[in-house]
């Protein structure tokens, strides 16, 4: 008897548990999870011919070559953290960054595979998602899956688009701003 008493105490906590979560604000309620998100990210590419400029500020970096040189860079790997703002401008409000690497794959067009990983935290929403995919550079849209999240974008599914706003040549290195529009699914 008192066996099945614990068994029916510890199966009421548990249960007691499981409905309070979903009361309180966090990791698993509904309302803190956004269905879209738009925001710009800035990239400033590593000119391999300049590394010692001591006026550069890269936030993507070349981390593997192949050991001959290929078209279309072939082989090469970069590796990034690149912040993420509101407007597309450093001096706006910032709201995450994006951290990941992408390959050099495409041997007749200049296509890369990215790992992304994004932090992110506009006072509104918190947490993590990915996305993982293969991109066309001259695509004027450039169309990435979500594959999962953590925090406001646990279990998240979806779709990133991405838009080119502006490139530019700053003391030496190619900077660019890209908007992200990403519409989510739970």
């Amino acid at each position: 008897m008192a066996a099945g008493a614990v068994s029916q105490s510890l199966l009421l906590m548990l249960g007691m548990a499981f409905a309070l979560s979903g009361a309180v604000p966090g990791v698993w309620s509904a309302a803190r999870r956004p269905s879209k998100l738009q925001f710009y990210m800035y990239v400033a590419v590593q000119n391999n011919s300049d590394l010692n400029n001591p006026k550069a500020n890269y936030t993507a970096v070349q981390s593997a070559q192949p050991p001959r040189k290929e078209p279309l860079s072939f082989g090469i790997i970069h590796t990034f953290d690149n912040p993420l703002t509101t407007a597309p401008n450093l001096g706006s409000k910032r709201v995450g960054r994006v951290q990941g690497y992408y390959g050099d794959v495409g041997q007749s067009v200049l296509t890369l595979f990215l790992v992304q990983t994004f932090t992110y935290d506009d006072g509104k929403h918190r947490g993590t998602f990915s996305l993982v995919g293969v991109d066309v550079v001259t695509d004027e849209h450039k169309l990435s899956p979500v594959v999962g999240g953590t925090g406001d974008f646990s279990y998240a599914r979806g779709i990133a688009d991405q838009v080119l706003i502006s490139t530019r040549i700053v003391h030496n290195m190619t900077t660019s701003w890209f908007r992200f529009s990403i519409t989510f699914k739970y």
